[in-house]
């Protein structure tokens, strides 16, 4: 386990980035962690949709204990999975950050994409190599750099005069149990998340003071749960994609429970947690 700190998750100034902060899971963390917070919290929220990333803004500054003296919010609209835009984005999550300012930094590693869902392995060609690309440059080769950026921008060791001061360090990533079992007309889904799932796996190993959690989130009512559901070339697959939607819950519950995982601090790091062990597990989706 990382070492010990003097407060738990939710108590020291904090730097927290959330990708995919515009809508569903990604919008209801950065809502949870804004209300959780109890000193500064510099919150940096990145998505390809401005609008969608302003309406999160908005239902954070009208929420309960909303206070803009203690809460910052930095907005940085792009596309994580286009390689070329992908350099300039890190460098405006990163800007301007004094690490001696926050005791606490935080990632969030939730934006992601299905990728094609309607073909199966055999119906792709040379030409969607493109899209591929994309796909997987979003789920992994992202993630990946920003985790790098964070570790960089908050080094485990502060100069002398501020050597009383250790800071936290805690990287999340929104998996699914598409890493971890195949699900037909997925490829680029189920690829994604297992290389991410590992990829966590070794940023544990590699910074054992850095406390890392994969945390899949379950069945939870978002546009993405609708789509998979309706457009799967699957049709079994989308047979039980329409059954979890009739036990979806909503995107605010699945973070309420997140940042009571992280508030406990119990998980090993690098391991993933599944919601429904926390919570129960609903008939559809009970472990055989």
């Amino acid at each position: 386990m990382a070492e010990s700190m003097n407060n738990t998750f939710f108590e020291a100034p904090c730097f927290a980035l959330v990708t995919g902060a515009s809508r569903g899971i990604g919008r209801a963390i950065a809502i949870e962690f804004a209300k959780r917070f109890e000193k500064e919290l510099h919150l940096v929220l990145t998505s390809r949709t401005e609008t969608g990333l302003q309406e999160t803004v908005s239902l954070i500054t009208r929420s309960d204990g909303y206070s803009s003296e203690r809460i910052t919010i930095k907005l940085v609209p792009g596309d994580l999975g286009n390689e070329a835009e992908l350099p300039s984005i890190l460098d405006q999550l990163f800007d301007g950050i004094d690490h001696n300012n926050y005791q606490h930094a935080v990632l969030v590693n939730n934006a992601a994409s299905t990728g094609d869902i309607t073909k199966f392995v055999r119906d792709y060609s040379a030409a969607d190599v493109s899209s591929i690309h994309q796909n997987l440059f979003l789920s992994v080769t992202a993630p990946l750099l920003l985790s790098s950026k964070l570790l960089a921008s908050f080094p485990s060791h502060r100069s002398s005069d501020y050597a009383d001061r250790p800071v936290r360090r805690t990287i999340v990533q929104i998996t699914s149990p598409a890493g971890r079992r195949p699900i037909a007309s997925w490829s680029q889904y189920c690829t994604g998340k297992a290389a991410r799932n590992m990829l966590h796996k070794v940023i544990a190993a590699e910074e054992p003071n850095v406390r890392v959690l994969s945390y899949s989130p379950g069945a939870v009512d978002t546009a993405m749960l609708n789509d998979v559901a309706d457009h799967s070339a699957s049709p079994a697959t989308s047979q039980i994609m329409a059954q979890y939607l009739a036990v979806a819950m909503t995107p605010a519950k699945t973070a309420y429970v997140l940042c009571n995982v992280l508030d406990q601090d119990e998980y090993e790091s690098g391991a993933i947690v599944n919601i429904y062990d926390v919570i129960g597990y609903p008939e559809i989706t009970k472990k055989k």
